[in-house]
């Protein structure tokens, strides 16, 4: 769920403090100017043109909530599998490109419970940083938080500055950076500016040919040696949807969230499939510091439900595995099965070996170890 002090702040900058169901009439005016403003976006988007800066109201509406939420909940996960991050007094975060501050305000809001916070924002969109001055002064009037914005381009990855950062965070905004591929050297230059525990997150729109990139930048990182892939990837292999191209399969999350109620109103009329996140990303640091575990693997599919069976597709060291479990073989052991969703971690202790899968039999233990899910 998207924070309520959020929410009531992207409504106040918008002039829409008191939306609600009942209000709608009311604002009628100004809500067809922002699904005007939304439709261009996304036409924009589509002909890689970028304009957020043009139509800021639309995007600060419709895609910053989940633009916000995608980082939160790879903030949660590096919570969850790194904890060291949570372990410092003071955390400090540069986000590159960071427009309305999506991306570092989603990171805070999943690592709060450290004692201190620096924000750093980075863009070359005066008008963006504008924006993002007046989200963060809304919200942290607290202490221990402090936000610098600055106007710069850092599209070569050199940073103008002495300081260190804990995580640097690039939230939709590499593609602008690079078009094409994404260049390792870009990574490495910005790992100058991290600590020595620290980490790069980078997350991607699910468009496949940006995910794409991102999956091959992992492959170059691990081939490298120099830095480690912390997650999704729970294995150092290469991706095994890399070579599966021409079955238009690519590495992307899919994760059910409740979208606010403004932006189920600002939806009407545009009808719009919003109750899924979609979004790829990638967690780097100089050290492996994640807690994994043997038989733990990545679920890549949604479960697949077939005339007496179930199934999915695993993310492990040897490929794409398929999963699948007979609804006669449904037992204590393995209820967890037909709760799976994509994106979790689920550990598989005892399947069956069959040729071109693993078969769910009656005493195959299922746990799910982690669910990035609501």
């Amino acid at each position: 769920m998207v924070p309520r002090d959020i929410e009531r702040n992207i409504l106040k900058i918008l002039n829409l403090s008191d939306l609600q169901w009942n209000t709608v009439q009311k604002h009628r005016e100004r809500l067809r100017t922002v699904r005007k403003q939304l439709r261009t976006l996304s036409d924009d988007f589509a002909a890689s043109k970028p304009s957020e800066e043009k139509h800021m109201d639309a995007y600060l509406a419709y895609n910053f909530p989940r633009n916000f939420m995608e980082a939160m909940i790879v903030g949660r996960e590096v919570v969850a599998h790194a904890p060291h991050i949570c372990s410092k007094k003071n955390i400090n975060i540069l986000d590159i490109g960071c427009g309305e501050g999506a991306g570092m305000l989603g990171l805070y809001y999943s690592l709060r419970d450290s004692q201190g916070f620096a924000l750093t924002g980075i863009d070359t969109s005066a008008l963006l940083l504008r924006k993002c001055r007046q989200l963060t002064d809304f919200l942290f009037t607290e202490r221990n938080v402090h936000v610098t914005l600055r106007k710069q381009n850092v599209s070569n990855g050199l940073l103008p500055t002495k300081l260190k950062f804990d995580i640097i965070v690039l939230a939709h905004s590499l593609a602008e950076m690079y078009p094409e591929r994404i260049p390792l050297r870009f990574i490495h230059r910005l790992f100058r500016k991290v600590t020595e525990n620290g980490l790069v997150i980078i997350i991607e729109p699910a468009v496949r040919q940006l995910a794409r990139r991102l999956v091959d930048l992992r492959d170059s990182v691990i081939a490298d040696r120099k830095l480690t892939v912390l997650l999704p990837c729970l294995h150092d292999r290469e991706c095994p949807l890399h070579n599966i191209r021409k079955q238009k399969e690519w590495c992307h999350q899919s994760i059910r969230w409740q979208p606010p109620e403004f932006v189920k109103i600002i939806n009407q009329g545009l009808n719009r499939e919003i109750s899924m996140l979609k979004f790829s990303y990638l967690v780097i640091s100089r050290k492996d510091f994640s807690i994994r575990h043997e038989n733990q693997y990545l679920v890549i599919s949604n479960l697949l439900t077939e005339k007496g069976k179930q199934k999915c597709f695993l993310c492990t060291q040897t490929g794409r595995q398929l999963l699948v479990r007979l609804n006669k073989n449904r037992t204590a052991s393995n209820e967890l099965f037909g709760k799976i969703q994509k994106g979790d971690i689920v550990s598989v202790s005892n399947a069956v070996n069959k040729k071109g899968y693993w078969y769910v039999a009656p005493d195959t233990k299922i746990r799910i170890q982690y669910s990035k899910h609501f």
